[in-house]
C-alpha cells in the first residue's frame, strides 16, 4: 500500500503509527510492504498563458478572454526534487492500494486528484481515501486506515477544487491584463481581493460623510431609604433610551420627576453562562497577535510556521477549527500534565471539564481540515521575542479553555412613576470562573460598528443590596450625544468581516478566503498599492478607489467588487462545480468590453524645487519624475517618526506647512511637529 500526505509532518505521524523507517522522500515498512510519500503543498500549478501560445507572453487586448480548451499544469520549481519521488513511488504501486491522505478539505482533495492525474493514473478503483481531521495519534491514524472510503465518493469534492482553482486563473489572467493593457501600473483583480479592496472603500466613504444625529437620553439617580444611589434610564414604550431633543416625553420628565418617589417596580431575573473562548485557529490567532503587538495576520502566520516546522511546539499552523475531535482527549490530557507546571493560570483550570462531553473543547461535528491550535510542547530557550509572544498567546487560550464557565444573575428592574418608566438592572456573580483569574480580554476583538443612538443601552450595575419598595428619584439629568460613524477597518476587524461577512441584503455570506489564504490576501492588496495603513486604520487609495469606479461603470465588472456575488458564486461551486465554471466563462467573456478601457493617471503632488519636473508618488516615497535623468529629489513617506501622505507632500512642495502630526523620536517618545520644505530640506516645527 501507498499512503500520499500533504506534508511532512503528516507522513512522519502514519511513520509513528506503522512503524516505518524514514528514506530519503519518503517512509518504509517493507514487511508489510507499506511506503508513505508526502507533498510539500501544491506540487503543481497551472501554466501561464504563454505555455499555450507564445504569443500570449505579451498583453494584448485583442487576445482577450484567454479561455483554454484544456488547462494544463506544470511543475512548481521548488519543489520539483519531491514532485520526482512521489510521481516515482505512484508509479511503482500503480497497481496497489493507494490511499490519499491529504489534508480532509476541498484544497486537500485538489493536491491529491492532481498528483495523480500528472502520474497518469486515470483509473482509480484501487485508490481510497483517508479522511480524519483530528490530531494524528497512532490509534486515530489506523481507525482512519481502516474506515477509508473509495476515492470515487470524493469526485464531486475534486471537481469542486478544480473548477474553483480555474475560476481563479480565469478572472486573475484575464480582467487583470483587461485593466492593466495601456497602463503604467499592473492593476491584479480577483475573486477575493477586489471584494475585500471594495469593503475598505466603502467603510472609508461611509466614515467620511457620515453626518452626526443628535439624540438625548434621560438618566436618572434614584436613592433608597438605605441612602444606597443606583441609576437608571428613561425608556419609552420601544425599550429604546434614544429620544430626539426636543422629545416632549423626555423634557417633560426631567420638570415632573425630581425627588419623586416611585410608585411600583416590576422585576425579572435571568441566569447567564459565558463559557471559556474556544481554541484558537489562525483567523483568531492573528487578529489577537494584531491588537497586542500589531503583527500583520502575514508575520503572524510566519511565526507560527516556526513554532511548528522548526521549535516542533505547536500543533498545524493553518487551520480553520477551533475545537479538537472527541477522539483528542488524552492527547490534551498529556499536553496538560506537560505545560501545567509551568503556567501558572493552570491552577485555575478544572481538569474535570477535559472530557469527551465537553464540546466547548472537543466537538468532531465542527472540527475542519485540522484542529484547533494548541501548544505540543514546552517553548525551547532558544526561542525570539516574537516566537514567545504567539506561543504565550495560544498558551493561554489553551489552559483558558478548560476553566469554569463565569455564570452571573441578571435582574432587570422597570421603575415606574406616574406615566414615565425607568429601566436598571442588577448584576450578581454567581461563578467567577475564567473572567475572574484575568482572562476577560483574551479575544476582545473590536466591534466595527458604532452607536447609532438606539441600542437599548441597559443600566447594569453591581450591587449586593437595594431597597426598590421605599426608593425616590434623587437626581434627573438630560444627557445631549450625537450618534457616531462606524469605526475605520483595522486588521483584526477586516479579518473579522472575512470571516463572518455581512452583504447588502444583511445575511450571512460565505466566508472570503480561508485562516490559510487570508494573510496572503491582505499582504496583495498593500503590494498592489490598493491599500495603506495609518494609525492602524486601513484606507483605499487612490489606485485602488480608480479600480473599483471603473469597475462599477459596468455592470459585469462590479460583479467582481460585490461581496454579495461571491456568495452565489461560492453556492454554485457547491450545487454544481461545472454549471459555476461556465458561468465564470461567460461572465469573464461578457467583461471585456474595449469601449469602457481607461487609462489610470497619477495625480502629482507638486513640482520638483531641484529640477522643476513633477513629482510622483510611488509605495515608499514622492520623488521627482527625473529620476531617470539622475534628479535624486525625494519626500519619504516614512520619515521624522510619523507618515507624510499625498496631502502633505503637496503641502511641502507648494511651500505650505503640512497639519500637526503625531511623530515619534529614536528613544520612542511621542510629540506633535508640523513641516515645511526650504529648499530641498524639510524643515520640522515642534509644537509647544
Amino acid at each position: 500500500m501507498l499512503i500520499l500526505t500533504e506534508k511532512k509532518s503528516v507522513a512522519k505521524d502514519f511513520a509513528t503509527a506503522l512503524d516505518a523507517e524514514e528514506h530519503p522522500g519518503f517512509f518504509i515498512n517493507r514487511e508489510k510492504n507499506i511506503e508513505v510519500v508526502f507533498c510539500q503543498g501544491h506540487l503543481f500549478e497551472l501554466v501561464e498563458p504563454e505555455f499555450y501560445n507564445p504569443s500570449l507572453k505579451k498583453w494584448d487586448i485583442k487576445d482577450l478572454p484567454i479561455i483554454p480548451n484544456e488547462f494544463k499544469y506544470q511543475k512548481i520549481a521548488a519543489t520539483a526534487y519531491q514532485t520526482q519521488i512521489v510521481l516515482k513511488k505512484l508509479n511503482e504501486h500503480n497497481s496497489d492500494k493507494i490511499l490519499i491522505a491529504t489534508d480532509a478539505d476541498r484544497e486537500g482533495e485538489l493536491i491529491g486528484r492532481i498528483i495523480l492525474d500528472q502520474a497518469k493514473i486515470s483509473n482509480i478503483d484501487n485508490c481510497y481515501r483517508f479522511w480524519v481531521s483530528e490530531s494524528l495519534v497512532p490509534h486515530v491514524i489506523l481507525s482512519g486506515i481502516k474506515n477509508a472510503k473509495p476515492l470515487s465518493e470524493y469526485n464531486k469534492l475534486a471537481q469542486q477544487g478544480y473548477a474553483r482553482q480555474r475560476a481563479d486563473w480565469l478572472v486573475g489572467i484575464n480582467l487583470s491584463r483587461f485593466i492593466s493593457i495601456g497602463n503604467s501600473e499592473i492593476f491584479p483583480v480577483g475573486r477575493v481581493q477586489t471584494a475585500v479592496l471594495c469593503e475598505i472603500a466603502k467603510r472609508n466613504y461611509e466614515v467620511k460623510n457620515f453626518i452626526p444625529e443628535k439624540y438625548s437620553e434621560c438618566e436618572a439617580k434614584i436613592t433608597d431609604s438605605n441612602g444606597t444611589t443606583i441609576k437608571a434610564k428613561l425608556i419609552d414604550a420601544k425599550n429604546k433610551t434614544a429620544f430626539s431633543p426636543s422629545d416632549y416625553y423626555l423634557n417633560n420628565a426631567k420638570k415632573c420627576l425630581i425627588n419623586m418617589p416611585i410608585e411600583k417596580n416590576k422585576s425579572s431575573s435571568e441566569k447567564k453562562t459565558i463559557k471559556p473562548p474556544k481554541l484558537l485557529n489562525l483567523n483568531t490567532l492573528s487578529k489577537i497577535a494584531f491588537k497586542k503587538y500589531s503583527y500583520t495576520p502575514e508575520k503572524t502566520l510566519q511565526i507560527a510556521e516556526e513554532l511548528y516546522n522548526d521549535l516542533k511546539c505547536l500543533s498545524y499552523p493553518r487551520t480553520p477549527s477551533r475545537v479538537l475531535g472527541e477522539n483528542n482527549v488524552e492527547l490534551f490530557l498529556e499536553k496538560f500534565e506537560l505545560l501545567k507546571e509551568n503556567y501558572p493560570h493552570s491552577k485555575f483550570c478544572n481538569s474535570k471539564l477535559i472530557n469527551s462531553d465537553n464540546k466547548n473543547i472537543f466537538d468532531s461535528k465542527k472540527l475542519e481540515s485540522h484542529h484547533a491550535l494548541i501548544p505540543l510542547a514546552l517553548l525551547p530557550e532558544k526561542a525570539t521575542v516574537e516566537q514567545k509572544n504567539i506561543f504565550n498567546i495560544i498558551l493561554d487560550s489553551f489552559f483558558t479553555v478548560c476553566q469554569d464557565d463565569y455564570i452571573y444573575n441578571i435582574e432587570t428592574v422597570l421603575l415606574f412613576c406616574g406615566n414615565y418608566i425607568l429601566k436598571t438592572g442588577f448584576k450578581q456573580v454567581v461563578q467567577s470562573g475564567w473572567m475572574g483569574v484575568g482572562n476577560e480580554n483574551i479575544q476582545n476583538e473590536p466591534a466595527n460598528d458604532g452607536n447609532d443612538g438606539n441600542d437599548g443601552f441597559e443600566v447594569i450595575q453591581e450591587i449586593t443590596k437595594f431597597n426598590k419598595e421605599n426608593c425616590h428619584i434623587s437626581e434627573i439629568v438630560i444627557l445631549d450625544k450625537k450618534t457616531k460613524p462606524k469605526r475605520e477597518y483595522t486588521i483584526d476587524t477586516l479579518l473579522d468581516f472575512m470571516e463572518k461577512p455581512k452583504g447588502d441584503n444583511a445575511g450571512i455570506l460565505h466566508g472570503l478566503g480561508t485562516s490559510a489564504t487570508r494573510p496572503e490576501i491582505i499582504k496583495k492588496l498593500f503590494s498592489s498599492g490598493y491599500v495603506l495603513e495609518e494609525n492602524k486604520k486601513l484606507f483605499a487609495t487612490k489606485k485602488g478607489i480608480w479600480l473599483l469606479n471603473l469597475l462599477a461603470k459596468n455592470n459585469e465588472l462590479a460583479k467582481i467588487a460585490n461581496v454579495n456575488q461571491t456568495t452565489i458564486w461560492e453556492n454554485e461551486l457547491n450545487t454544481n462545480p461545472l454549471v459555476f465554471e461556465n458561468h465564470i466563462i461567460d461572465y469573464v467573456s461578457n467583461c471585456i468590453k474595449p469601449e469602457i478601457k481607461e487609462i489610470y493617471t497619477k495625480e502629482s503632488p507638486g513640482i520638483c524645487p531641484v529640477c522643476g519636473k513633477s513629482v510622483m508618488e510611488n509605495k515608499i516615497s514622492f520623488n521627482c519624475s527625473g529620476w531617470t535623468e539622475n534628479c535624486k529629489f525625494t519626500i519619504w513617506k516614512k520619515s521624522y517618526g510619523t507618515n507624510f501622505d499625498f496631502e502633505d507632500a503637496k503641502n511641502l512642495l507648494s511651500g505650505n506647512y503640512t497639519a500637526y502630526k503625531n511623530c515619534k523620536n529614536k528613544a520612542g517618545k511621542n510629540f506633535k511637529a508640523k513641516f515645511k520644505l526650504r529648499g530641498i530640506k524639510i524643515e520640522i516645527i515642534f509644537k509647544k
